[in-house]
């Protein structure tokens, strides 16, 4: 979980940064003119059908001052708009790919359809805007009606910060900031972790390196998980020479490929190697002899082992002379 949450980390600054198009041109240390900061970046929830999340209810983020709240601060040298809305947050592809258009959208993603944010009328909606002066903070507060109904397993949505209609002084083209807040939704109940393995093997021979191991892992669950893997190779008395070892975060319907490779194992060589990958349910893990023996050492034994076959043969052979002329 730690993993899964440093990767929406990651991805929701990533996304912030990338969508800031063009502005002015400004010295390094000249703050731009229209920017946003978000705070906190992700939250989690627990999810039960016909609950409403809003303010300090007991469903709603533990470690938020506020609860089901987000900080926006102006973080620009001029004042604006903004709007605050609610996407889709999907993840695609064991790249982490990001999505957040409403035709991308999910039976993981339905949250994004049931959070409505408090207007400055006192009414939650869809979509609020907001005017905000340079260096202020405001709290904005959101709400999520979930329905009786609600599918079991995780649920993803990216709240939106973006500012509206602000432009550049120096060259007019329109510049839009915005950060996001992940939400992820956990349901009560139905929460189903299971994955499967295959496509699973690694090197038993090999004249040289690398050694290689790899599998297949795929969430077939309805909410993300870790996936672990470890390959060890030790000597056949025991003492361990290489590790290496590692975490996935898989969210539901995907496929991740682990993929090991040892670079530089000895020239020459006898291993015991484990490979163990699990995730969720499934634990998939063997232990085998791994032989590296180059193309010069292979030629060498065939060359030692006809030596002493036609040894072997001659001294035979000279018995067998010995034992005939002892007859006559």
């Amino acid at each position: 979980m730690k993993r899964f949450v440093n990767i929406i980390l990651a991805t929701v600054m990533m996304v912030a940064g990338a969508t800031m198009l063009p502005q002015a041109v400004h010295a390094e240390d000249e703050k731009a003119e229209y920017n946003l900061q978000i705070s906190p970046t992700a939250v989690t929830v627990t999810l039960m059908g016909g609950d409403v999340l809003e303010g300090t209810a007991s469903k709603c983020p533990k470690d938020v001052d506020g609860g089901c709240v987000m900080e926006v601060k102006n973080i620009g040298t001029k004042g604006l708009r903004y709007r605050v809305y609610a996407s889709p947050y999907v993840v695609k592809g064991e790249n982490y790919d990001l999505d957040f258009s409403e035709e991308a959208s999910t039976s993981y993603t339905q949250i994004s359809r049931w959070i409505t944010i408090l207007g400055e009328d006192g009414g939650y909606a869809k979509e609020a805007e907001f005017a905000i002066e340079p260096g202020e903070t405001q709290t904005i507060h959101y709400r999520i009606d979930v329905p009786e109904d609600v599918p079991g397993g995780a649920q993803y949505a990216v709240i939106w910060a973006q500012t509206i209609g602000t432009t550049t002084t120096s060259t007019g083209v329109q510049a839009i900031a915005q950060a996001g807040m992940v939400v992820s939704g956990r349901t009560i109940g139905d929460t189903q972790q299971t994955s499967d393995v295959y496509e699973y093997g690694f090197d038993r021979f090999a004249l040289s390196g690398p050694l290689k191991a790899q599998a297949t892992i795929k969430n077939t669950g309805n909410t993300d998980f870790d996936a672990y893997y470890t390959y060890k190779a030790r000597t056949i008395f025991g003492k361990e020479i290489y590790t290496d070892q590692g975490t996935i975060a898989t969210f539901p319907d995907t496929e991740y490929h682990i993929n090991v490779n040892w670079e530089n194992p000895p020239l020459l060589g006898i291993f015991q190697v484990e490979f163990r990958v699990s995730g969720a349910d499934t634990v998939k893990t063997e232990t085998h002899i791994v032989v590296v023996m180059p193309i010069f050492v292979i030629v060498l034994l065939i060359l030692l082992l006809t030596v002493a076959i036609v040894w072997i043969i001659i001294i035979i052979r000279k018995r067998k002379e010995r034992k005939a002329r002892t007859l006559v």
